[in-house]
Order: C-alpha cells, then sequence, then structure tokens
C-alpha cells in the first residue's frame, strides 16, 4: 500500500490525510483508524504528522503559482526567528482548486525540515513526556501534580513538565484515560485538550474518549467546563456528576444526556459493559482498542444491539457471546474479524 512506507514529511504533504487531520468525516476516518490499527509500528509518525499539520495550518487549497516566494519567505522569517511553535502558511484560496499544488507541498517539505531541526529540539528542550499504549493494554500514571491518569488501549497522552510548574495544567490526549485530578490550594486549573475541544477542571473524576473525529466526556464526580472553540459547535458546557457529552467536529453536532457513568468506566476494572449497544458500536471499539478490522456481510447486522457485560481482557469471550446471542458465524482471518450470519 502507498502509506506503507511514509515517513512524518510524506504525511504532512499527503492531500488525503491533511484533509482527515483538518476536516475529518465518516469515510477518511474510517479509513485512518482502519489503517493505523493494521500498522501499530506507524502510531509514532501518525503522531508526529498530525501535529505538524494542525501547526502549520496547512489548507486544502493550493497558493497561486505566483505566491510561491511569499510562502517561502514565510518560511525563513520565522525559521530564522526560531519560532517554530508560531510557525504557519496562510496561502490565497483559489474558487474551484481542490488539489494541493506541486509548489505548496515542496513549501510545506521546507517548513518540516525547518521543524525537524529546530522544533523537535525545542521539544526534547521544554521535557515534553509521551506516554503510549499498544492494542489491549492499559496503563496507569500519575503526573506531577500527583493526578491519577488510566490510560486505555491504544491511547497517547503528552506533557511537558514545565507546564506543571507554571500557571495551568494541561495534557494532549489521543484516545481515551479516565482522570482523577488533585485539586491544588492555589486553584490552578487542569486542562485535556483534544481534536475537538478542550476539557477544563479543578478537582474532579472523569474519562475522555478522542477517536474517529469525536470527543466524548464522561463525569464520574465535581465539575468541568467544555470550551468548543476548538469544534466551533457551541458556546462552553459545563458539566455535571453523570453527563455524557459528545461532540462531532464532522457533523457539527452536541449530544448530551444523563447516564450511569460506570457503564462507560468498566474498562477500568478491565470489564466492557453494553446496554442496547449496536454490533457497529461494538465492532468500532474492537478496532480501536485491540487493532482488528471488523466487517460485517449484512449491513443488518450491524444495527443489532447488545446488552451484557465481558472482559476486556479476552476478545473471544465477547465475540462467543455475541455469536451465541445473536447467531452469528464470527471468524478471524489475520487481522479481520468478519461477521456473519450462520446459513
Amino acid at each position: 500500500m502507498r502509506y506503507d512506507h511514509y515517513r512524518v514529511e510524506d504525511f504532512v504533504t499527503d492531500e488525503y490525510f491533511i484533509r482527515w487531520v483538518k476536516s475529518p468525516d465518516a469515510q477518511s476516518s474510517a479509513f485512518w483508524n482502519s489503517w493505523s490499527s493494521q500498522h501499530p509500528d506507524k502510531k509514532e509518525v501518525i503522531h508526529r504528522a498530525k501535529e505538524i499539520v494542525q501547526m502549520l495550518d496547512i489548507r486544502e487549497i493550493a497558493p497561486e503559482e505566483g505566491k510561491f516566494l511569499e510562502v517561502w519567505e514565510k518560511v525563513i522569517e520565522r525559521t530564522d526567528a526560531k519560532e517554530p511553535d508560531t510557525l504557519s502558511i496562510y496561502p490565497d484560496e483559489i474558487e474551484g482548486r481542490k488539489k494541493i499544488s506541486w509548489v505548496y507541498k515542496i513549501a510545506a517539505a521546507i517548513a518540516v525540515t525547518a521543524l525537524a531541526y529546530i522544533g523537535f529540539s525545542l521539544y526534547e528542550f521544554q521535557n515534553n513526556i509521551l506516554i503510549t499504549t499498544s492494542f489491549g493494554e492499559s496503563r496507569t500514571l500519575f503526573l506531577p501534580d500527583s493526578t491519577k491518569v488510566t490510560l486505555n488501549a491504544n491511547s497517547s497522552l503528552r506533557y511537558t513538565e514545565n507546564t506543571f510548574n507554571k500557571d495551568d495544567r494541561e495534557v494532549w490526549l489521543d484516545g481515551e484515560a479516565f482522570f482523577a485530578v488533585v485539586h491544588k490550594p492555589d486553584n490552578r486549573n487542569f486542562k485535556v485538550h483534544t481534536s475537538e475541544l478542550e476539557v477544563e477542571v479543578l478537582g474532579t473524576k472523569f474519562d475522555v474518549n478522542s477517536r474517529r473525529g469525536k470527543t466524548k466526556v464522561i463525569l464520574e464526580e465535581g465539575r468541568v467546563k467544555l470550551d468548543m472553540n476548538r469544534s466551533k459547535v457551541g458556546l462552553p458546557l459545563v458539566m455535571q456528576p453523570g453527563d455524557f457529552v459528545e461532540v462531532s467536529i464532522a457533523s457539527k453536532t452536541i449530544n448530551r444526556r444523563s447516564v450511569d457513568p460506570q457503564e462507560y468506566l468498566a474498562w477500568r476494572n478491565n470489564r466492557l459493559h453494553f446496554s442496547s449497544t449496536p454490533l457497529k458500536e461494538i465492532a468500532d471499539l474492537i478496532e480501536d482498542n485491540y487493532g482488528y478490522e471488523v466487517v460485517f456481510a449484512d449491513p443488518e447486522i450491524a444495527e443489532r444491539k447488545f446488552t451484557g457485560s465481558t472482559s476486556s481482557e479476552d476478545l473471544q469471550e465477547l465475540t462467543t457471546k455475541l455469536s451465541r446471542l445473536f447467531g452469528l458465524k464470527i471468524s478471524q482471518e489475520g487481522n479481520t474479524i468478519s461477521i456473519d450470519t450462520v446459513e
């Protein structure tokens, strides 16, 4: 496949990858999540490429050919000024052109080179810490302020130690994690950043799941404020215990309802709880947390709903229950799980 040997600089100049990072939709999210699941060795490469695309503000519309020197000068100015954290390129938008031109790809590649030399050295200098989990693995850790974090499978958490010694405590999450935030006497905030929104708290217990172009937040204790500026789908929202909020950039929607938090937080105790959950959602969970691609022989099967509990450490226990309950034939070949009705 064309992406198998891609490096960071290849991804940040790829039109389809950029469109997914900037404007994810159901199709692109399904493709890239599936591809990432099948290539766990590329997880760090994908993570760095996404950060660079977001930092550079790369757009889908190409600049005019005559604007190349202007783009180049911006790169040189920012590079000479050693401001990798503010390095951006703002091309003029041209109606009707939908592909990134070779000129813009060159400019983006130059910017990546500059970042590789300056940005990543700054990354190390600032003591950035990146914690990741593989498929089927969860991990518990303590942040410098003693906040307890349980990181779910196929997830990553990034933070800078220096940040915890200043004003706000901040972390960046890709995937799912449960936070038990320690309240500080000086009332310093704690912020969790995802691609869709910012979760701001003082002292509380909550779960954040950021996957497939959506961020879900489940509040167990305390209060949190969700800043929607990044997703541009609504005003800041204050959650109460038992609230479930799902924010989607693609559909520009906010879904809020009251739930039993324990049904969503059971994964911390190596359990999975489902309540009238469509098999399509369970398939998404299997792909995200275990790295398998799930294929339904009939779309009708994906709409069936399952209520029950199973071990998160034994995927076969879940597939066996689904098979017996719905009369399904569930088989695995390589990295693919196929689901069909029994003939």
